[in-house]
């Protein structure tokens, strides 16, 4: 009797070393995987990290991009506004020439009608040429003669001196008178141009 028990606890003990040495066997190759994983899980993670960091160098080059982008369009809107300044002064066409290179001559104390016409829009005379005295050009606007000027409170007035130049006269809608006035004699050579 005592021969089998101590049998059947050396079948019982074999049997339980051969289970517990399968299932170190399992935990062993489980600890295997498990490693695996983690290895894994590693490589993921150092590559999401590279990935943000690769996106936050792109967002950063993006709002740099976006500010330079900012900024050009101001500069843009800029140009564009003095582009469009130059083209209405370009866009004006030469509607007359109401004299070209008139001599003056022009006594002592004088006042002298250059030329006088009716306009219906703004715009600007050009008046250039020469003079041998030292003379003053006015623009008189809404005066019916050049007599009346005396009294308009509605005029231009442009030192032309000695020598000469050219110079730019704004219009008013409506009659226009040009005079050269001198204290010394002397005389005056203009061309006027109407612009509108």
């Amino acid at each position: 009797m005592i021969i089998l028990i101590a049998a059947a606890f050396a079948y019982e003990y074999e049997t339980s070393n051969s289970t517990i040495s399968g299932k170190g066997s399992t935990i062993s190759s489980l600890n295997g995987q498990v490693s695996s994983y983690q290895a894994e899980v590693s490589s993921l993670n150092a590559n999401i990290t590279h990935q943000l960091n690769a996106e936050d160098a792109m967002l950063a080059k993006l709002t740099a991009a976006n500010a330079t982008i900012a900024s050009q369009t101001s500069a843009l809107g800029s140009y564009s506004t003095q582009v469009r300044a130059q083209q209405s002064t370009i866009e004006l066409e030469v509607q007359q020439t109401l004299t070209y290179d008139e001599t003056l001559d022009m006594p002592y104390n004088s006042t002298t009608t250059v030329t006088h016409f009716t306009v219906n829009s703004g715009g600007y005379l050009q008046i250039s040429g020469t003079s041998s005295t030292f003379i003053a050009i006015g623009a008189c606007y809404g005066a019916t003669s050049l007599a009346a000027c005396n009294t308009s409170t509605s005029y231009y007035l442009l030192t032309f001196g000695y020598g000469g130049g050219t110079y730019d006269v704004p219009l008013e809608p409506g009659p226009v008178w040009v005079f050269a006035g001198n204290l010394d004699p002397g005389t005056a050579t203009l061309t006027v141009v109407l612009l509108t």
